[in-house]
């Protein structure tokens, strides 16, 4: 069985397997590299938010609510969500460690080296941000980095969960995203050389910019098995696992 990756700028991508979809940081009207509108999205089965940031919480909200999707992350984005009308009973608080079956899609939160910070109601949230272990098929696992600095328990990640595919954030800058990546070309290859998957696609970065060459480079030097796919925005990736 195969599983698609449609990208859509930034961070967002639509994952799709066994007749489900689900989303990942769904960030639409602020991202002007995303081809799609904000209606366009009709259904959902899952949306995963790796932090409460612009950029990555995006349109979650809205689109749990025209969807009834399941919104899964971390306390301070649930709570938050739930604040701001999403039914309880629709979501799940995730923790690094925590491991649970999405419509039928075993997601597993682990460590990430940033920051959950964002403005609710009369006041600010923070909370604990979230790398996901995506497995939405047997033999098939996504590292989906989220907007983690480079640490060293990246290594162990590897070691422990073996991702077949790492979506790796390279670069970007505010006028793009409103933040900086935290991780650049080297880093990031540095990332893909510790988790050693099959396949790394870079996301949060600027097309325009020299980035995805610099990270092509840095892999194909450090990792040179690992296959580099660079997908522009509305481009799909299909993988098939070798059983």
């Amino acid at each position: 069985m195969t599983t698609t990756l449609t990208y859509y700028g930034i961070s967002f991508f639509k994952i799709e397997t066994k007749g489900k979809k689900m989303l990942v940081d769904p960030c639409i009207s602020n991202n002007r590299l995303c081809p799609i509108a904000l209606g366009d999205i009709v259904d959902a089965d899952t949306i995963l938010v790796t932090h409460g940031a612009p950029d990555h919480m995006g349109n979650a909200i809205e689109i749990q609510k025209q969807t009834g999707a399941m919104l899964v992350s971390d306390p301070a984005v649930i709570t938050h969500a739930i604040n701001n009308g999403v039914d309880e009973k629709r979501t799940i608080r995730l923790l690094w460690g925590d491991l649970v079956e999405v419509n039928g899609i075993n997601v597993l939160g682990v460590e990430c080296r940033h920051i959950s910070f964002f403005k609710s109601k009369e006041g600010y949230l923070s909370g604990m941000p979230l790398s996901f272990l995506i497995y939405p098929e047997k033999g098939t696992c996504i590292y989906n980095v989220g907007d983690s600095a480079i640490f060293s328990d990246m290594k162990l990640i590897g070691e422990l969960y073996h991702p077949n595919i790492a979506l790796v954030p390279i670069g970007g800058k505010p006028e793009l995203t409103g933040g900086w990546a935290h991780m650049r070309p080297r880093e990031a290859s540095l990332c893909v050389n510790w988790t050693n998957p099959e396949v790394a696609i870079p996301v949060h970065y600027d097309p325009a910019t020299v980035e995805a060459s610099d990270f092509r480079s840095e892999v194909n030097r450090l990792s040179p098995k690992v296959d580099i796919v660079l997908l522009q925005p509305g481009e799909t990736f299909t993988f098939e696992p070798c059983e």
